[in-house]
């Protein structure tokens, strides 16, 4: 089994896709979060007002709400999203620094 910190791997993540807006903004990231849980619904915002009312919130960051939706696919799921996330970040040229940590930090910690 990994030590993986999926926490930091997410923070990593967002750093990555926060660098490249154009291509991997929230509604885009949610959508490849999608393809991996199919019950998830079609709409980013009505999965956001769905999150809200269910926590009584009125306000809460697109960004957190995708780290929750991460955070809720098990190991093996993570790992898969991970892979795919890869192909689309070399893909768009992301910043290759911020990568090369990620991918150093994820064959550090299997």
């Amino acid at each position: 089994m990994s030590n993986y910190n999926w926490v930091k791997i997410g923070e990593m993540m967002q750093g990555l896709i926060q660098d490249n807006t154009i291509d991997f903004n929230e509604e885009a990231t949610y959508y490849i979060m999608r393809r991996y849980n199919p019950e998830l619904p079609f709409s980013f915002d009505r999965y956001i007002k769905n999150y809200k009312d269910e926590l009584g919130l009125d306000f809460v960051q697109r960004r957190e709400v995708l780290k929750k939706i991460f955070m809720d696919y098990d190991v093996d799921m993570r790992l898969k999203l991970l892979n795919y996330l890869f192909y689309y970040f070399y893909k768009r040229k992301v910043n290759r620094i911020k990568l090369k940590e990620l991918e150093d930090y994820l064959d550090d910690n299997r």
